[in-house]
């Protein structure tokens, strides 16, 4: 059978907003890397950019003929997407009406070396060494005549299509560099080889050493090069003995890429008993080996109290998924959940485990990678840019704590983890596991719907309980009620006080980072407002900045107020760590940590924090919401909430549900292990009916109520939605353009059957110096928003722009 003739014309996405591929001409030294899910450097008007080869083009029209560019290199030996990733790539650019290049390129871990295109050489080593194979020899001697090939030349010089392996052994032996091997992130170390000759002359070249024999015993015994720390452990003998084998020419020495550890990203492993599955959890266990042996596509949704053992349970599904040959991804929210998990995972699965996630160095996850690639990982971790994993047979998705908005991307493309778990599931005939204590109105709805089934467990493992709730109304606390202002109530400072005296530890949440969210001066009023948001910077003490927390613009806090010139400026209102700051004030002397955004920036910071308070350094960790899901600490006694009411007043039909959620996971960390617990709850409106759910751990009362609202209102789960945003620099000129985009909608005849509100300014209506105004389009079905979305008119006002956000999780 003759091999298929090599692709003249192929389609490229490229990171543009254009709506369709482009095409481009293959050079004959491309042919037999142009293929589908490959990198290809492509002209584009005066720029060069880096596009997705997306399959073969058509024999172009007449009039085209001569015009098309050729493609100016591939920079990929092996696809980077396989068929799978490319067909999720084509969904969510549909679905969410995003640019498929820029998709495509939101999907591969940034910086992602251009394999393809670095060149190639033979070492000394490689030079003088006998090839293993014929694919061996004919690289080498590509090499030894051309002295140093790009990659794709040396591709095309031996027409192999495992050269990619090839290189991967030659390389990690030793014998082959490549330029650009020392790229940032990368770590070296130093390894060792047996010199040409055979085992007994090396032996005699040893002379009486026995250590030095043991060496090269090994070496002989493994057949390849080792690291110089692998073969320090693996025969026992010091460095001086390898250094005297390099300088008696037994051994070769020179360096390689080192596997990067990840120990700062995890927590250190811990003794953990074996556990004996309630009856709840082994029926849960059960329904998804079932559904897992079955092979086909099922979604579940895992609910269960805080504490209840849901992890144990779909890491003994994990198991069974990699016992039958199948891979598992298990997606949590945020970051600082990854630590914890991956500690559990790692302990489960040993190296099989990778983890992918943005507090990665740039080495780090172009190893993490690149082992789920080659298949080396068979269970990735990590927030909801792991859905695009380039992973094979999966069996497992698990998408933990499904109903936090973390897993909504909040910039383009921009689509929901939880959501895209479910579509990837669903493809590869995998099980999907939606997992929450307080789930979703969107889930809960589709388990009513029969298109989720409900697994739940009613029990804390162990003897834990859930925590006693104590209800501080701060209003008559006689605390006077200041923006942001936080405050520590007497009962509150007692139940503080009891906790620690008993040898607990406390979880104190402010759901603000930052030490105030305003400077002011008293003397003028001046309150450094962000001149691109309009709205005040926070104050970060300490490192004395102000900054916006909605652009991440920031400026050096003064000294004086540079409006009047007055030592007058003031703090109002509390973040992290000012009720730090305001916790050593009122109990001295007791050890603390502080866990929000701010620390999950350093390196090891996540994990740090929370190493020392699992080992009871620190006694109290004061936190945003990080604090509030995931972490098991047996000793918490108490868990504190400075002020539950953030986000009732938020212009957002979300608000209140985002409430209870946050609250109700806060509780959970308290009474875990045979130490009973307690929840506080400071607020100014005590008699809501969130936080009176919370109180009487009711999660029928809430839903019940909360689901009321969105039906009489029309909102999610029972209507679909698109929120459409024009963004302009010239405030006239996008309203303008949102007035025009609203009246066509208006009176097209797609619209007949949805709901439009506005046009209006958004909440936050100037945002990074750009003013919006947006549109709410709600409708039964997603199709008919969709179809009547793709016919919206852009803006035709210079300097301005359209933002569609499908299945928006914020309306700010």
């Amino acid at each position: 059978m003759s091999a298929p003739e090599p692709p003249r014309f192929v389609e490229v996405a490229v990171p543009v907003p254009l709506p369709e591929a482009l095409i481009y001409e293959v050079p004959p030294v491309f042919a037999a890397l142009a293929r589908p899910g490959a990198r290809a450097r492509v002209p584009v008007g005066k720029r060069r950019l880096v596009g997705v080869v997306l399959g073969t083009a058509g024999e172009p029209s007449p009039e085209l003929e001569g015009k098309i560019r050729p493609l100016e290199a591939v920079i990929d030996l092996q696809p980077v997407f396989d068929q799978e990733l490319l067909a999720l790539g084509r969904f969510v650019a549909d679905y969410y009406q995003e640019p498929l290049g820029e998709v495509l390129r939101s999907m591969l871990p940034g910086d992602l070396p251009p394999w393809g295109d670095r060149r190639a050489w033979l070492t000394d080593a490689g030079a003088l060494a006998t090839p293993r194979d014929e694919r061996e020899r004919a690289v080498v001697e590509a090499l030894r005549g051309a002295g140093r090939l790009r990659l794709s030349e040396l591709q095309a010089a031996v027409g192999e299509e495992e050269l990619a392996a090839t290189v991967e052994r030659l390389q990690a032996d030793g014998r082959l560099a490549l330029a650009g091997e020392r790229r940032a992130g990368a770590r070296y170390a130093s390894a060792v080889e047996l010199a040409p000759g055979g085992e007994e002359e090396l032996l005699e070249s040893c002379g009486r050493s026995k250590p030095g024999r043991e060496v090269v015993r090994y070496l002989s015994e493994v057949g390849r090069p080792a690291l110089v720390s692998e073969v320090l452990a693996a025969v026992g003998c010091t460095a001086g003995v390898v250094r005297r084998l390099i300088e008696l020419r037994v051994l070769r020495r020179f360096s390689q890429i080192a596997r990067l550890s990840l120990e700062d990203h995890l927590l250190s492993p811990e003794e953990t008993p074996e556990i004996t599955l309630r009856p709840d959890q082994q029926t849960a266990v059960d329904a998804l080996l079932a559904a897992l042996a079955e092979g086909r596509f099922a979604p579940y949704l895992l609910a269960g109290i805080t504490g209840s053992g849901k992890t144990e349970v779909y890491l003994r599904v994990a198991a069974a998924a990699l016992e039958a040959g199948r891979t598992a991804l298990l997606m949590v929210p945020e970051i600082a959940l990854v630590p914890a998990l991956a500690r559990t995972a790692r302990q489960r699965f040993g190296r099989r485990v990778a983890i992918l996630h943005s507090a990665l160095a740039s080495g780090e996850r172009h190893q993490e990678w690149e082992r789920i690639r080659r298949r080396e990982a068979r269970v990735i971790l990590g927030p909801r840019s792991a859905v695009f994993a380039p992973l094979g047979d999966l069996g497992l998705v698990v998408v933990d704590e499904e109903q936090d908005g973390a897993y909504k991307q909040g910039q383009a493309p921009r689509y929901n983890g939880r959501d895209l778990a479910l579509v990837r599931g669903q493809r590869a005939g995998a099980v999907v596991v939606l997992v929450s204590a307080t789930p979703s109105l969107e889930v809960r709805h589709n388990v009513e719907l029969g298109k989720a089934r409900a697994l739940e467990l009613t029990e804390r493992v162990g003897h834990g309980e859930l925590p006693e709730g104590v209800l501080v109304d701060l209003r008559r606390e006689g605390i006077a009620r200041r923006p942001g202002e936080v405050a520590f109530s007497e009962p509150l400072k007692e139940e503080i006080r009891t906790a620690l005296d008993g040898g607990g530890q406390v979880v104190l949440l402010r759901n603000r980072r930052g030490y105030a969210p305003v400077l002011m001066c008293r003397a003028c009023g001046e309150d450094f407002r962000c001149p691109d948001c309009g709205l005040p910077r926070t104050f970060h003490r300490r490192v004395e900045r102000l900054r916006c927390h909605l652009c991440g613009g920031g400026v050096p806090a003064p000294e004086r107020c540079p409006a009047c010139g007055e030592l007058a400026l003031e703090p109002l209102g509390a973040g992290t760590e000012r009720v730090e700051e305001r916790f050593a004030e009122e109990f001295p002397g007791v050890p603390l940590g502080v866990l929000d955004r701010d620390t999950a920036r350093r390196r090891g910071g996540l994990a740090g924090v929370l190493e020392r308070f699992g080992r009871g350094e620190t006694r109290v960790l004061i936190g945003t919401q990080m604090v509030s899901k995931g972490h098991h600490f047996p000793e918490v006694a108490l868990a504190g909430v400075l002020l539950a009411d953030t986000y009732l007043g938020f212009p957002d039909f979300r608000a209140v549900e985002k409430t209870y959620a946050l609250l109700t996971q806060l509780a959970g960390r308290a009474g875990r292990g045979d130490r009973p617990g307690r929840m506080v709850i400071q607020t100014y409106h005590p008699e809501h009916y969130a936080i009176q759910a919370v109180i009487a751990h009711d999660d029928r009362a809430f839903a019940a109520e909360e689901m009321r609202f969105r039906r009489i209102f029309h909102y999610p789960p029972y209507t679909r939605m698109v929120q459409l945003v024009v963004r302009g620099r010239h405030r006239g000129r996008a309203e303008e353009a949102m007035r025009e985009l609203a009246g066509a909608l208006t009176v097209h005849p797609l619209a007949d059957g949805v709901r439009i509100s506005g046009p209006a300014p958004a909440p936050y209506e100037r945002l990074a110096g750009r003013w919006r105004f947006q549109l709410l389009l709600r409708a039964p079905s997603a199709e008919r928003l969709r179809r009547l979305v793709a016919v919206a008119p852009h803006p035709r006002q210079g300097g301005v722009d359209l933002v569609i956000d499908v299945d928006p999780y914020e309306l700010l």
